[in-house]
């Protein structure tokens, strides 16, 4: 009896905890969390982009689309908390500086459920970002984007297809940086090139969203009840043929 009990709780937790297995790593080259460099739920590099308004902090609304036309566009994903994202704030100063003269256009992105508005706005007041700054409230800009890390950079370009995706350089220390690899993508699409490197995991503070809405959560619940389901059924064939 005791050895039924422990197949059958065994086979109880294995489902659960192959589902819910992460999708972060921590290397030893950064020593903080890293995204495996496989994950299902991101964006496929040349996705175009449907449209979508974005709402700066100063209540500045604009359409995806219309900011693109203009010239390419970075989304990058930071955070008031997040150590490592805080680090990027001069080096994103200087991109800003030396690439929005081409028309590329910056905008920094906080969706972190935990970074309140005002937050945000006190953690401006020391960084002085001279680019658009959005307090993406309901995570809607994150889930566009698939974005999950802080900080995390999207490059799009003037047909609004996603170009590059990833952290903005190789280390969190300026002076170990090895690889320029959003500053290398933004040089190739400016010249009509192809991206060097289009897609790399990138490191940092997981992204924390908003719990979205229960009737656009049915399909998770519904997939949530399915597992329960097949957990069930396996226990009750296991049980059948330890009875024989």
């Amino acid at each position: 009896m005791k050895h039924k009990s422990i197949v059958v709780l065994l086979l109880i937790i294995l489902p659960i905890v192959v589902y819910a297995q992460t999708d972060y790593t921590i290397p030893l080259k950064h020593r903080v969390i890293q995204e495996k460099s496989l994950q299902s739920h991101k964006l496929t590099i040349g996705t175009k982009l449907t449209d979508i308004n974005i709402t700066t902090i100063e209540d500045n609304t604009f359409r995806l689309t219309k900011l693109v036309s203009k010239g390419p566009a970075i989304f990058v994903f930071l955070s008031v908390e997040c150590p490592v994202a805080q680090r990027y704030t001069m080096r994103l100063k200087r991109m800003h500086t030396e690439f929005s003269v081409k028309q590329v256009t910056i905008v920094g992105v906080y969706s972190n459920e935990n970074d309140s508005i005002d937050d945000v706005k006190t953690y401006l007041e020391k960084s002085e970002f001279p680019f658009p700054i959005v307090k993406d409230i309901d995570g809607s800009l994150a889930r566009h984007l698939r974005a999950t890390m802080t900080p995390q950079a999207h490059l799009i370009d003037t047909k609004s297809v996603l170009r590059y995706r990833g952290p903005i350089d190789d280390n969190r220390y300026i002076t170990r940086v090895k690889h320029n690899y959003l500053k290398d993508a933004m040089v190739a699409v400016l010249n009509g090139k192809t991206v060097p490197v289009k897609e790399t995991p990138a490191f940092g503070c997981t992204i924390h969203l908003p719990d979205i809405p229960p009737k656009k959560s049915l399909t998770s619940k519904i997939h949530f009840q399915q597992i329960m389901e097949n957990i069930k059924n396996i226990v009750n064939i296991v049980m059948k043929s330890l009875k024989k």
